[in-house]
């Protein structure tokens, strides 16, 4: 009899762990940056910016190898000089990138664009960046910057596509006493290929900010 009870309550305990696991199920992650609104993306930009205070990095604290992983956000305000379309919009995307210190060049992607363009606030696609350190021989004093390249890619969200592409327009600077931030000027060109603004183009001017893991 009392073997019998022991299996009973057995059986209960495991029935009760079983129905708590159910209702616990995992649950997909509220924090989705592909749906993020644009007051969200500019309000993390915010904070990034706030963190940008450091002085240039100097030939003594700069590394000379390793690779290291940068992530920031990079950002594009209404430009009217590279624009042709009526459509004017201001973007925030997220940026990461692996810095070879010792090869000089790195390579990452920019993803999860959001812009305050109605019906294309949340367009789809990944678009790889690329360059290469520039040094005291190429800027010239004691610092060091980046030649920050992006891969021309479509950006796309219903019934509105863009090639994307974007272009360093100053020679960026690493921040910190070992270069654990970078800071450069970006212009970015949306040109429409499908939607309203078909054969146009919307320009814009920003930066790209990113801190060292």
């Amino acid at each position: 009899m009392d073997i019998l009870k022991k299996i009973s309550l057995i059986f209960l305990v495991s029935l009760a762990v079983w129905s708590c696991g159910e209702d616990d199920e995992p649950t997909a992650d509220n924090d989705d940056n592909s749906q993020r609104s644009f007051a969200d993306a500019q309000a993390q930009y915010e904070v990034l910016r706030e963190g940008f205070t450091l002085g240039l990095t100097r030939k003594a604290g700069f590394p000379q190898s390793g690779v290291m992983i940068y992530k920031g956000m990079h950002t594009g305000e209404f430009f009217k000089g590279n624009t042709t379309s009526d459509t004017k919009l201001d973007y925030f995307a997220d940026v990461e990138f692996t810095l070879d210190f010792e090869a000089q060049t790195f390579t990452g992607q920019l993803v999860n664009f959001t812009t305050n363009l109605e019906g294309f606030e949340n367009p789809e696609g990944t678009l790889n960046v690329s360059g290469s350190i520039r040094g005291p021989d190429d800027l010239g004093g004691d610092e060091f910057g980046l030649r920050f390249r992006v891969q021309e890619g479509e950006l796309t969200q219903d019934g509105r596509t863009a090639n994307f592409d974007a272009f360093t327009n100053s020679k960026g600077r690493f921040l910190g006493d070992t270069g654990q931030s970078v800071n450069i000027r970006i212009s970015s060109v949306f040109n429409w290929t499908e939607g309203p603004d078909e054969g146009t183009t919307s320009g814009t001017v920003g930066f790209m900010h990113a801190n060292r893991e």
